[in-house]
C-alpha cells in the first residue's frame, strides 16, 4: 500500500508541475510519525565557524530526541555541514528536517540568507528532496514564519514546491512553522490540503492545543473570541475592531459585567493598543496592552445604569489604535461574560450573535458562527516550546524562569501523550555541558513514550471526541 502511496503522490506531483494550482492530496507523509520529540538550532560549532556536528549528534542522542531541526542560515556553510551531519544523524536515530528563513528574515531586513539557494524555494524543495533521497533520516523541511510571508506562499506557489520535491522524493515531508495566533479556519482551508503538518509556536496553555487540534481536525466548535489587530501593518489613530451585542436593564442600581480575558503582548511598549468596554458610546472600561500577562484573568466592570429596567443598551468590546503604529501586533482574547443586573442577549460561546464594525486592519472571530476547515484528515501538529529566557520573556513576559519553561513543556509533552499533538520541539535549548535546563528536558525526554516511525499515537482522539467546550 505504501509503494502505491507514493507512486500516487508522484504521479500527481507531475502533473502539478503543468498544473500549480492543484491541490495533492492531503495525507500525511508516511515517516511522520506521532510522539516527536525534537530541538531547533542553537548548535555547537568549531572554532572555524562550521558546525561540530560530531558535538551536537553526542549531544542531541544524550537529549533523547528522535527529531532535529537544522537551521540553514547563521553562516553561509550551513547547507554543506548538514549533509555532513546526516550520517551521524542516521548512526544516532535521529531524524532531520531543514529548516529555511523566509523573505522577511532576508535582506534587506536581515543580514543573511539560507544559503546557498536563497529565497528561491522550488530548488531548495528540489535539492532537499534530492540529499533526503540519499540520506532518508532528512524526512522534512520547514519555512520559518510562514504566515508572515503569503504574499510569496501562496496556495498555488506551495503546491509548486510540493510537487518539485514529491517528484524526487514523495514522501519528504513540508511543515512549514506557524503561530497559534495565525492558526484560524481561513488558513487552514486554503493550506490544509497541501501541507504535510504544521509546526506551531509557542505554547501558552492547554487551550491553544485543544482549539488547535480541533481546528485541524475539521470540528466545528467554539474558537477563540478575539479582536487582533496584525503584525507588519500599519494603523493610524482612530482606527479600531469591535463586536457588538443588545442587553437590557433589569435593575434601577449598578450592574455588573463580568469577564476573563487575556492579550499576548508581555512588553512595555504603551500607548498604542487600548482594550475597551463601551455601554452605548461611553467607555466604561478602558486598559493598555502593555506590560500583561498570556494567562486568563477576571475582569469585574462595574457599570452605572444608563436608563430604566426593560430598556436596552449596547454592549461592546473594542480593540482601539490611541497611536499610529507600523509593525506591533496584538491579540486580545475574551472569554465567560456574563451581566448582573443586565441581561445580555448572547454571550462568547455565540460570536455569531455579535455585529462586527471595523475600521482599519483590525480582525476578530465575533460576528461568524463556528465552523471546520474543509479537511480530510487530521493535520499533523508539532508544538513548539520556548527553551530560551530571551524568547520565553519575549512571549510571556519577564521574568523567565527554568521553571515557566519546564511548565509550558511539560504541558505540551501531555498533550502529546494524549494525543493532543504529535509532538514537541524545544527553541534554541542550550546544549552546553552543565546546562541545567538541558538536564531537566533530558529527564523529560527520556521518559516519554517512543510511538514507531509510520504509526500514530493511540491516544490521538477522535474528531467526534475532540471537546467543544473547554
Amino acid at each position: 500500500m505504501d509503494r502505491i502511496r507514493r507512486a500516487a503522490r508522484g504521479w500527481l506531483g507531475a502533473i502539478a508541475l503543468v498544473l500549480p494550482v492543484l491541490v495533492l492530496p492531503a495525507e500525511a507523509s508516511p515517516r511522520l510519525r506521532s510522539g516527536i520529540l525534537g530541538d531547533y538550532d542553537a548548535e555547537p560549532r568549531r572554532a572555524d565557524g562550521h558546525v561540530d556536528g560530531t558535538r551536537l549528534a553526542a549531544r542531541l542522542d544524550s537529549l533523547g530526541v528522535t527529531t532535529y531541526c537544522w537551521l540553514v542560515w547563521h553562516r553561509a556553510t550551513d547547507w554543506e555541514d548538514l549533509q555532513a551531519f546526516l550520517p551521524l544523524a542516521e548512526r544516532s536515530g535521529i531524524d532531520v528536517w531543514a529548516y529555511l528563513v523566509p523573505p522577511s528574515e532576508s535582506p534587506p531586513h536581515t543580514s543573511s540568507y539560507s544559503e546557498p539557494y536563497r529565497l528561491d524555494f522550488v530548488r531548495w524543495a528540489e535539492e532537499i528532496a534530492r540529499l533526503s533521497r540519499r540520506h532518508p533520516r532528512l524526512s522534512g523541511w520547514i519555512v520559518d514564519d510562514f504566515t508572515l510571508n503569503l504574499d510569496l506562499f501562496t496556495p498555488a506557489y506551495v503546491c509548486t514546491l510540493q510537487a518539485h520535491a514529491h517528484r524526487i522524493n514523495p514522501d519528504l515531508a513540508f511543515l512549514p512553522l506557524t503561530y497559534f495566533t495565525y492558526l484560524r479556519d481561513p488558513f487552514v482551508a486554503a493550506y490544509g490540503g497541501l501541507v504535510d503538518g504544521l509546526v506551531v509556536a509557542y505554547l501558552a496553555d492547554r487551550d491553544e492545543i485543544h482549539w488547535a487540534r480541533a481546528l485541524l481536525s475539521g470540528v466545528a466548535g467554539p474558537r477563540p473570541t478575539e479582536l487582533c489587530f496584525p503584525w507588519n501593518t500599519r494603523s493610524l489613530p482612530g482606527d479600531f475592531v469591535s463586536a457588538t451585542q443588545r442587553a437590557t436593564w433589569v435593575s434601577w442600581s449598578t450592574a455588573t459585567l463580568r469577564f476573563r480575558e487575556r492579550d499576548d503582548f508581555v512588553g512595555a511598549a504603551s500607548g498604542y493598543h487600548r482594550m475597551q468596554v463601551l455601554i452605548d458610546d461611553r467607555v466604561v472600561w478602558d486598559e493598555d496592552v502593555a506590560g500583561g500577562r498570556p494567562g486568563w484573568r477576571e475582569v469585574a466592570v462595574p457599570v452605572a445604569p444608563a436608563g430604566k429596567p426593560g430598556e436596552n443598551v449596547r454592549v461592546t468590546f473594542r480593540l482601539y489604535e490611541a497611536r499610529r503604529v507600523y509593525n506591533f501586533g496584538v491579540r486580545w482574547c475574551i472569554d465567560d461574560l456574563r451581566g448582573e443586573g443586565i441581561a445580555l442577549s448572547a454571550d462568547t460561546r455565540h460570536p455569531e450573535a455579535w455585529t462586527v464594525s471595523r475600521r482599519g486592519a483590525g480582525s476578530t472571530s465575533f460576528g461568524a458562527a463556528a465552523s471546520a476547515a474543509p479537511v480530510t484528515r487530521s493535520l499533523p501538529l508539532v508544538v513548539m516550546v520556548a527553551a530560551t529566557p530571551a524568547q520565553d520573556e519575549k512571549r510571556f513576559g519577564a521574568p523567565s524562569s527554568p521553571g515557566r519553561i519546564l511548565a509550558h513543556l511539560d504541558e505540551a509533552l501531555r498533550a502529546s501523550r494524549g494525543g493532543w499533538c504529535d509532538g514537541v520541539i524545544t527553541f534554541c535549548l542550550d546544549k552546553t555541558f552543565g546546562s541545567a535546563l538541558f538536564d531537566s528536558v533530558r529527564v523529560r525526554y527520556r521518559e516519554a513514550p517512543r510511538v514507531p516511525k509510520g504509526k500514530q499515537n493511540p491516544a490521538r482522539p477522535e474528531r467526534d471526541t475532540i471537546p467543544r467546550n473547554r
